[in-house]
């Protein structure tokens, strides 16, 4: 067979096993965003199907499309891995042969690096460095004996990544479809100290009650990470619009496809938004780089940037309607002890019930400095943020009784 048939002959097997077929894949999320996950991606595409929550993620059926649609539009999904292999194995002799059955080459193009990330638990075949050995000679023997593959472009450049999760004996590999962790939406290049990650602050925001009919004050933005999220809610930008995906770089990419799935998003998107979301800060610098940030996306209109502490403002001074009050603070390192975090904590909610009565309010607290009666009244939930276990209040603020 010559290059040009072979090359053919290619397309026409990833367009009957990948883009033709309905596909496996998991959608993976931090700790306690499963339920929110699971109904974005309900109500994400009617070619979507069996969707049921997992631990640590949620899992769905759809075409290659539907894989698109969800990098560009979950607000609370960590990253989404498409299954391409599943089989039992207890000893390097079958694994060899079950991973020789796997045909890369509908999922992997030519000169990419590929990153292995094995996880074993009760399996025999347990040293990860040898198990991602036989996979990447797995992949090497398989494109040997191709004539001809797809030649790797420079439109998504970062390595491909494989992950392997061994249960039991039982192998589970997929395809990372998403690249870098989906909570970096493209828009922020300023850092700060423990950012608050995009999803989690998406998922408070959902949690809490936010309504883009009334006013959000995000009085210790730090880097603004909830009023950024709450405009692009408020203007239904997806939140992968600014960014590239790992399935770029998949054989089965289709950029019309991918065009036609962005013009579609891009009929949703409002051009403006009457939402007042206030964003503010103590330190200056801090303040500047938000705004700039908010100016290069074309939040403007929507976000305002202040530098003003939040224990020397009223929301009265902004609106005289009530709406969300959501808050970050310092806490761990950033404040030393846990006696100065308590008080902090003490301080921010007397101010609330000072100042904020009939607001909606979303207060991060981590476990280990919680002040008992201060949260009365207020519904809780479990989070985790890096490694951090936090609790999130919301309800709505009361004078106390």
């Amino acid at each position: 067979m010559n290059t040009i048939d072979s090359q053919a002959a290619l397309e026409r097997r990833i367009k009957k096993h990948i883009i033709g077929r309905t596909l496996d894949f998991f959608t993976a999320t931090s700790p306690g965003l499963e339920e929110l996950c699971l109904n974005e991606l309900k109500s994400l595409s009617p070619t979507i199907e069996e969707v049921y929550p997992e631990r640590g993620g949620v899992r769905f059926k759809g075409r290659i499309h539907d894989c698109y649609l969800a990098n560009l539009s979950l607000r609370t999904a960590n990253r989404i891995l498409m299954r391409i292999g599943e089989f039992r194995a207890s000893n390097f002799g079958q694994l060899g042969k079950k991973l020789s059955s796997i045909s890369w080459e509908l999922y992997l193009k030519k000169g990419v690096v590929t990153t292995i990330e094995i996880s074993s638990r009760h399996s025999r075949l347990y040293h990860g460095g040898a198990v991602s050995e036989h996979i990447e000679k797995s992949i090497s023997e398989c494109f040997k004996r191709i004539s001809s593959r797809p030649e790797y472009s420079n439109a998504y450049p970062s390595p491909q990544k494989l992950f392997v999760r061994i249960t039991d004996n039982r192998f589970l590999i997929s395809v990372d479809s998403s690249g870098e962790l989906l909570y970096k939406r493209g828009i922020k290049r300023h850092g700060g100290k423990a950012p608050i990650r995009e999803t989690l602050a998406t998922a408070a925001l959902l949690l809490a009650g936010f309504d883009p009919a009334e006013p959000l004050i995000d009085p210790m933005c730090g880097t603004g990470t909830f009023s950024l999220e709450a405009a692009m809610i408020c203007r239904n930008i997806p939140p992968g619009w600014h960014r590239k995906f790992a399935f770029m770089g998949w054989p089965s990419f289709k950029e019309t496809r991918w065009k036609h799935t962005r013009r579609e998003a891009k009929k949703e998107i409002t051009g403006t938004c009457d939402t007042l979301i206030l964003a503010s800060d103590r330190d200056k610098n801090t303040c500047g780089k938000l705004e700039d940030a908010v100016n290069k996306s074309g939040l403007s209109g929507i976000v305002r940037v202040i530098n003003q502490d939040f224990f020397t403002f009223s929301p009265l001074d902004f609106t005289n309607r009530t709406g969300l009050v959501i808050l970050n603070p310092p806490y761990g390192q950033r404040l030393e002890t846990k006696k100065k975090s308590r008080e902090l904590y003490e301080k921010i909610f007397q101010r609330l019930v000072q100042d904020y009565k009939g607001w909606k309010v979303a207060l991060f607290v981590p476990d280990n400095i919680l002040a008992g009666k201060m949260m009365l009244g207020l519904d809780s939930c479990n989070l985790n943020h890096g490694g951090v276990r936090l609790r999130l209040f919301t309800g709505r603020i009361k004078q106390p009784s």
